[in-house]
């Protein structure tokens, strides 16, 4: 991965994405190494815990990720953690720098403005 980011260069690539856990049975990305290369690189990391918060062992290597490195955002879902019964996220950043987190809510505020919920 550190070897794209140089030929590519930091400025060419958005961030990073990685993820804990999905549907199908695999290991965790390596987040704590991402997250690393991420604040050496000025990437932005964004981690994608779809059933993390079910499990105290990926809450730990988020966490983790956060102390160690850049995570800027980590998106969990609702209906597979909350056990609601229809599809949404949560999405969550760090005290650090909530700008992603703020950005989003603002565009879900223009959407609220132009349908009807």
């Amino acid at each position: 991965m550190e070897a794209r980011i140089q030929e590519l260069g930091a400025d060419a690539i958005v961030c990073a994405v990685t993820t804990t856990s999905c549907f199908a049975p695999r290991a965790a990305d390596n987040v704590v190494g991402v997250a690393k290369l991420a604040a050496r690189t000025g990437i932005g990391h964004i981690v994608n815990n779809a059933y993390g918060v079910q499990a105290k062992s990926l809450c730990k290597l988020v966490a983790s990720a956060w102390r160690k490195g850049r995570v800027d955002a980590i998106v969990q879902s609702t209906d597979k953690n909350f056990m609601v019964p229809v599809g949404g996220a949560v999405v969550a950043a760090g005290k650090s720098d909530p700008s992603l987190v703020e950005a989003i809510n603002r565009k879900n505020d223009t959407m609220r403005e132009h349908f009807e919920f």
